[in-house]
């Protein structure tokens, strides 16, 4: 993706998205502490539940990717240096997405 005005917008728009998914996050934590595993398990397999950690997680990574390709834009000089890390990176990424969607699903299934 070349277009930077496009990246910067996904970026600001991905920590919007962030913002309120983060802090419900922590509250649902912060609730954990109190409450045994099935409770915890029970409140994954709900489909509000899962479907709003996996929709964090996601744009979490995404945000994250556009955050390392910019730094390895600004700050890389090296072409085979810049090439590897951007195949790294992009790797980590679709790694990440599906380990995060497999093991929601798998959750979301017992």
């Amino acid at each position: 993706m070349k277009n930077y005005k496009n990246k910067w917008i996904i970026q600001r728009v991905s920590a919007l998205i962030l913002i309120p998914l983060l802090f419900w996050f922590i509250f649902q934590c912060l609730s954990f502490s109190t409450m045994e595993y099935s409770q915890i398990i029970i409140f994954f397999t709900s489909t509000l539940n899962s479907f709003l950690f996996l929709i964090m997680m996601l744009v979490t990574i995404i945000h994250a990717k556009l955050g390392c390709d910019n730094i390895i834009e600004d700050y890389v000089s090296g072409k085979k240096i810049k090439f590897i890390s951007k195949l790294t990176i992009n790797f980590l990424f679709y790694l990440s997405a599906l380990i995060f969607i497999l093991s929601i699903m798998k959750v979301s299934l017992l």
